[in-house]
């Protein structure tokens, strides 16, 4: 099963290379964007053939998905560095940030939703206003107000996200800051979203068959988390695309060289190569997320492994 599982894995991040690549080269001439708009034919001719893009479209869609699926994603047009290298320098400033404010929000998400879904009462319409209130305000202005707030005026926080060359200050205090607001910014749609998994778990049957049997209430809560492994990390994995790639935003404010950075960078300096690399790490965090969460719903939900047990 699991072997078929890395196949269809590996052909689907093949399948978003190709598309990627075809869009990519339907939308943009490289000799064009390399000589600018007064280049003669002549000169866009042979800019074209030292490239060589004068070959079969399909030749180089095979040989781009091969080097892909190696992990060799070309080098950058503007600084000419291999792409890796600049996606290995961009990830590490993108998860000193990301990592600790992904993981913040899931958990305060999970706990305000099991507090929500148990006491439907003032502390629901608490938590949900709060979370329709970080829904409705913009990621910009979440995270511009609390910049000038915790950064400006209270002077809390440094103003940039990440340290200037020299600078003797921990890195730790540079991305506290980010980190809440990227945390911030992930809590109002997580907090609705898991509180509506557990309300349908505990409206159940069968929990009021275990709190019949006389199970503690904190008995009976574990139970449901364990219920609801399936839909929460089911979200946890849609959300590791936003992990990997970080908020534009946020690194934009503090100055952050991260992959949002990075990609911005590249679309407005047409560097496609590495546009089409920072899209297929994008769609390799995507597969191996949703491999992931079905790996621990099969290690902590036995609900799914009965069907796959009974076959053999």
């Amino acid at each position: 099963m699991w072997i078929r599982r890395l196949l269809v894995a590996a052909a689907t991040l093949a399948l978003v290379s190709a598309l990627v690549f075809l869009v990519v080269d339907a939308l943009a001439d490289r000799a064009a964007l390399d000589l600018g708009r007064g280049a003669s034919p002549e000169a866009l001719a042979a800019r074209r053939h030292l490239l060589g893009l004068d070959r079969p479209i399909v030749t180089r869609l095979f040989e781009h998905v091969a080097s892909a699926m190696s992990f060799e994603l070309g080098e950058s047009a503007r600084l000419g560095v291999p792409v890796v290298t600049l996606l290995r320098r961009a990830a590490g400033p993108t998860l000193a940030y990301a990592l600790p404010g992904f993981l913040l929000a899931t958990i305060v998400a999970l706990l305000a939703g099991v507090a929500a879904a148990r006491r439907r009462g003032l502390v629901d319409r608490g938590l949900l206003a709060v979370s329709t209130l970080l829904m409705s305000c913009s990621s910009v202005i979440v995270v511009v107000l609390g910049q000038y707030l915790l950064a400006h005026r209270m002077r809390w926080f440094p103003v940039l996200g990440w340290p200037l060359a020299g600078d003797p200050r921990p890195l730790l205090g540079f991305v506290l800051l980010p980190a809440l607001l990227w945390a911030l910014i992930q809590l109002g749609p997580d907090l609705r979203h898991y509180r509506a998994i557990f309300v349908r778990e505990l409206a159940a049957p069968h929990v009021e068959g275990l709190r019949a049997r006389g199970l503690g209430e904190r008995r009976v809560v574990l139970r449901v988390l364990r219920g609801a492994a399936a839909p929460v990390l089911a979200r946890v994995s849609a959300r590791l695309p936003q992990l990997v790639l970080g908020s534009v935003v946020v690194e934009h404010v503090f100055n952050i060289p991260g992959l949002g950075a990075l990609l911005v960078a590249a679309v407005r300096d047409a560097d496609l190569a590495v546009v089409q690399g920072v899209a297929f790490c994008l769609a390799a965090a995507t597969i191996a997320g949703q491999a992931l969460c079905d790996l621990a719903v099969y290690l902590l939900d036995p609900r799914t492994r009965a069907p796959a047990e009974a076959g053999r």
